[in-house]
């Protein structure tokens, strides 16, 4: 336990001297690991009546490298490949621009406000996707930074919906600056 308590104080120590800031000219390269949960809940009756209740899981997993260019110190645009792979084998590929603001709340925390959109195949069908992703950006070095986020919203023209997706949807990413 000991040394767990020290492990995590090591880090934190590690990530509040860091002492990065995005900068005009930067280049970032990375992407995220992402998992999505859909949760729900079915009811099945048989032919005696008996209620059965059930809780079904999907989780899709996605997989998203990105390069990023800074304008500013603020404003980025940039681009990414994705594939996301669902339940019964569905797989989405996509590729598109992205850009966005970032706003820094100290030398070691920021928030990365991205939009972007992509043109991809699901199952042999074009789809056109279009969204908002809000992105912790927590320095761990002069140019290293962890990325996540809880949640996004957006359109699919695949399956025709609107989604906002808070707390079912996380992603964990790298990125580097050069």
């Amino acid at each position: 336990m000991k040394r767990m308590i020290m492990w995590l104080i090591g880090l934190l120590v590690m990530v509040s001297t860091a002492n990065a800031q995005l900068r005009k000219g930067d280049l970032l390269i990375g992407g995220n690991i992402g998992l999505t949960l859909d949760i729900g809940s079915s009811e099945s009756v048989n032919g005696w009546g008996v209620v059965s209740n059930s809780t079904d899981v999907d989780v899709t997993f996605s997989l998203t490298p990105a390069i990023n260019y800074m304008l500013t110190d603020n404003w980025y645009i940039g681009g990414g490949l994705g594939l996301s792979v669902a339940p019964g084998g569905a797989s989405l590929f996509t590729i598109g621009p992205s850009g966005g603001y970032y706003v820094p709340f100290n030398r070691t925390i920021g928030m990365m406000n991205t939009v972007g959109m992509g043109f991809g195949v699901l199952e042999k069908t074009f789809t056109f996707t279009f969204g908002y992703t809000p992105e912790l950006a927590i320095s761990l070095s002069n140019r290293m930074y962890l990325i996540t986020a809880l949640g996004s919203l957006g359109y699919n023209s695949g399956s025709k919906s609107f989604t906002i997706s808070l707390l079912r949807e996380a992603t964990l990413g790298f990125c580097y600056a050069f």
